[in-house]
């Protein structure tokens, strides 16, 4: 049974809205609505299903409910629908729903949370607990990232400056990515129940910010298995394994500069019913990079990524054709196809018009593998409340890289929002 674009529309306004006027009737503190009406339209979906030309309409809502001086309610979704050639989607999401408590020096936040660690750029080794849906049509990634039910507190040891944040998560999440799934290949996921706790001491103010950060969870991406060979075809199991990591990032400013560091070192679990040859090893991912505001207002920021396997072994020497193919997609997706793979990434950034347009490029370039992505937008502002941006998303590189498997996700895009 479908469902209609206006039902899941009504949806979703029902229970965003119904959450904030509860929250309002019981409360003299105030609520606050605000969100934004899109249009756009994608030349290719984000997704490796060969859909293309696609328009859409999505309405994005957050709203915000001080229920007393120490506890507040805030809500966030979206609904979207998709029309393209051949097919339709629509589809809605609460993004967050959660509850806000301050408990003296103690703050606690409980509910379905986006939680971003890492002070890099982009690229972020630390940035781990909460998924992304790689396949959602927007136009900034940050608006793909989804929320997680958990309960996270901040507690701080010095003043305001050195703050220690624990984080539980009950429910396993994990990351929507672009899989192509040629016919006669069935998949199926396996996400293990278990629970989730990561900790984190974090220092702000001074010459120096940093953290160090540790997770015991598991892995958002998916492993990808061979379960089995049948009438009914082949059989590929998408696992999701536990996963520790232990990870550090630092930022300062010198003279006009900003300097940024962050790295981490993640254990996989081992399977024993595998060949060492089907599995994803541990690997240490470092970050480093700065960027530089010049006075004709031109913003450069430039990274150097390092990308190195532990206990490598090469899933090309699996001897089975099937499993090998197998292992070397799945390996390409981990970043694990060679021992060691390193790479740059640039945002160049410049507002004119009194700032009413803005242009910026960014991009990644694989040094080791010859592949990248290039991200080139413009966004003008005709008003206050509406934006037009245009842009192009491409990936390039050879079949088994990580940025040339995505090349018929390269899309161009515009879009107009009105803001409320």
């Amino acid at each position: 049974m479908s469902i209609q674009p206006g039902k899941i529309f009504g949806l979703l306004l029902y229970g965003i809205f119904g959450i904030v006027q509860q929250a309002e009737a019981e409360s003299e503190f105030g609520t606050s609505v605000n969100g934004s009406l899109r249009g756009a339209y994608f030349t290719s979906s984000r997704d490796l299903d060969d859909v293309d030309s696609i328009g859409g309409t999505a309405l994005w809502i957050k709203a915000k409910s001080a229920l007393s001086s120490n506890a507040s309610l805030t809500a966030e979704g979206w609904a979207q629908y998709e029309g393209a050639r051949n097919s339709h989607k629509s589809q809605a999401k609460v993004r967050e729903a959660y509850l806000d408590l301050s408990l003296g020096k103690l703050d606690v936040r409980l509910g379905k949370q986006i939680i971003a660690w890492g002070r890099a750029d982009k690229l972020n080794p630390t940035d781990n607990l909460t998924p992304r849906d790689y396949t959602l049509q927007v136009i900034d990634d940050e608006e793909q990232r989804l929320g997680a039910t958990a309960a996270m507190f901040h507690y701080p040891l010095q003043g305001n400056d050195l703050v220690l944040t624990g984080v539980w998560m009950p429910r396993i999440n994990r990351n929507v990515v672009p899989i192509s799934r040629p016919p006669g290949i069935v998949f199926s996921e396996s996400v293990p129940n278990t629970n989730q706790f990561a900790i984190k001491l974090d220092r702000s103010g001074g010459g120096l910010d940093w953290s160090l950060s540790y997770l015991n969870g598991v892995n958002l991406n998916p492993e990808l298995e061979l379960s089995g060979v049948s009438s009914n075809g082949v059989a590929v199991l998408m696992r999701h394994k536990r996963v520790s990591v232990l990870g550090m990032d630092a930022a300062t400013v010198v003279g006009r500069y900003g300097l940024r560091a962050e790295v981490a070192y993640t254990w996989i679990k081992a399977d024993t019913n595998l060949s060492d040859l089907h599995t994803n090893k541990p690997f240490f991912y470092l970050v480093l990079g700065g960027d530089r505001t010049f006075d004709t207002g031109v913003n450069v920021n430039l990274q150097y990524f390092l990308y190195r396997v532990s206990g490598y072994v090469d899933p090309r020497g699996i001897v089975d054709p099937l499993s090998r193919s197998i292992g070397i997609e799945n390996a390409i997706a981990a970043h694990q196809l060679d021992p060691r793979q390193h790479g740059v990434s640039f945002r160049v950034s410049k507002k004119w018009l009194n700032d009413t347009l803005e242009g910026e490029i960014a991009g990644i370039l694989s040094l080791s593998a010859s592949d990248f992505t290039l991200k080139p937008r413009l966004i003008y502002a005709m008003s206050d409340q509406i934006k037009v941006s245009a842009g192009l998303d491409l990936f390039r590189g050879d079949r088994n890289t990580f940025f040339g498997r995505l090349k018929d996700t390269s899309t161009a895009f515009v879009e107009l929002r009105y803001s409320f």
